[in-house]
């Protein structure tokens, strides 16, 4: 079954407005206290009044279940808002960035994998690639770091085993690399 598109507009809008409308009437339930429901009579109104505010107390230190998540922050500034935003696009870096490796055009790919990794620091395979790239191009400290960047972010990847082999040869041949320049300054 369909749904008219004003329908949906209407559920849709209802569920981004429910958070901002439960805290206000959380917070709105204190000042209309004394004002209660329909179905109390005023005479018990203005008797349990005192005890109303203790009750009401009370009940907030209890807790009153699961309170409703905070709403996105309107400029889409919050960790959630900015993940479901820039998903897409980082994952639009990626692939441009994959087929650039494919492509040996390694400066480019390094360049869309470094787009990707500042929209979502989180997502460990661009720096494997990245890593990959700058291994292409023997730039081998920028390899290793990005490996170790992988490595932080998800150390329990299932290509965790090869990078940390990836790295402990970068480390080798860096040091290497070192001892042959020492000697071939040496007068």
């Amino acid at each position: 079954m369909k749904l008219p598109g004003t329908v949906l507009a209407a559920a849709c809008a209802a569920a981004l407005v429910w958070p901002i409308a439960a805290r206000a009437q959380s917070s709105g339930s204190q000042d209309t206290s004394s004002q209660g429901s329909g179905s109390q009579s005023s005479s018990s109104q203005d008797s349990s009044s005192s005890s109303s505010s203790s009750s009401k107390s009370s009940q907030k230190t209890k807790g009153q279940g699961p309170q409703p998540a905070p709403p996105a922050a309107p400029d889409g500034s919050d960790k959630i808002s900015r993940r479901i935003n820039n998903s897409a696009p980082a994952q639009h870096d990626v692939e441009v960035g994959q087929y650039y490796m494919k492509k040996e055009k390694y400066d480019a790919a390094i360049d869309r994998f470094q787009d990707a990794a500042k929209l979502l620091p989180d997502y460990a395979i661009t720096y494997r690639l990245m890593g990959e790239a700058y291994e292409k191009k023997k730039f081998l400290s920028e390899a290793m770091a990005a490996y170790q960047k992988f490595l932080t972010v998800a150390p329990n990847d299932k290509d965790a085993e090869e990078m940390r082999k990836r790295v402990a040869r970068l480390q080798g041949e860096i040091q290497e690399e070192d001892r042959r320049r020492a000697a071939a300054t040496k007068p």
